[in-house]
């Protein structure tokens, strides 16, 4: 059995092939995800329009647990269309960078200095690490992002709030519920 080398350098067209079979997979999974959120914020709706408590805090935290999953998966498709970018770029640089050889062949020939061009090549390639490097530390503050707690209590807050108000809205003959509600929103404010 032959054994895949990890370090096997990979064809710009291989990974833009295998990049857009992870986008489309991820962007499949955001849309199924989404439609979860919807439902869980119906149902935390429904649970308000009940006055059941316990249903609203069920479904208000599997909203708040999908929209974080719905935000890194956004965010790491985004990360995949930003390195297709930079795949094209670098094919792109791989040309410029050949000519620019050429380039400084053809001023050796003609006494030019090819310092400048060198130099040049050089900023491009500083730059391209940059871009890496920013992609790393996107890829950080999302994992970081991911693990925040104080945040599910302010989401279920807002998103009790925001129902509410809709509900208000929707269904003012209700007088059970309109004092509730009105009770909630006089403890918010």
């Amino acid at each position: 059995m032959a054994l895949k080398n990890p370090f096997k350098k990979v064809s710009p067209e291989e990974l833009k092939t295998k990049l857009s079979i992870s986008e489309q997979r991820l962007t499949t999974r955001e849309k199924e995800l989404m439609r979860k959120q919807q439902k869980s914020r119906e149902q935390a709706k429904e649970a308000l329009a009940k006055g059941n408590d316990r249903e609203f805090r069920v479904a208000s935290r599997r909203y708040s647990l999908v929209e974080g999953q719905v935000n890194t998966i956004s965010s790491m498709v985004e990360m995949a269309q930003s390195m297709n970018d930079v795949i094209e770029m670098q094919t792109g640089l791989k040309e410029v960078v050949e000519i620019g050889e050429d380039l400084g062949k053809w001023q050796k020939q003609l006494g030019f200095d090819t310092n400048k061009l060198e130099s040049a090549v050089t900023n491009i390639r500083t730059s391209m690490e940059k871009v890496n490097t920013a992609t790393n530390m996107m890829t950080s503050s999302m994992d970081a992002a991911m693990s925040g707690g104080n945040e599910l209590s302010e989401m279920q807050d807002s998103l009790r709030s925001e129902l509410l108000a809709e509900l208000s809205s929707e269904t003012p003959e209700k007088d059970e519920l309109s004092k509730k509600i009105e009770s909630e929103m006089a403890d918010t404010e």
